[in-house]
């Protein structure tokens, strides 16, 4: 059973839907969740506001994300 495991990490900024899919009889597992942010927003998530060039908190995050999926 260990041997058809997989791993994979999915990531998505405010407001996109990701959408899991897993062969038939198989089972997806959620290990981790993080809301948040670990780098700036030029490598990942670019802001939509308008002339946002302020510096960044890149150690944010919301211990209680995983209630949101």
């Amino acid at each position: 059973m260990m041997e058809s495991l997989k791993n994979n990490l999915v990531q998505a900024c405010d407001g996109e839907k990701i959408t899991l899919h897993c062969p038939r009889n198989t089972h997806i597992l959620i290990e981790n969740t993080f809301y948040g942010r670990l780098v700036p927003s030029t490598e990942l998530c670019p802001s939509t506001a308008p002339n946002t060039f302020t510096l960044e908190d890149t150690s944010c995050d919301i211990a209680e994300a995983h209630t949101d999926i």
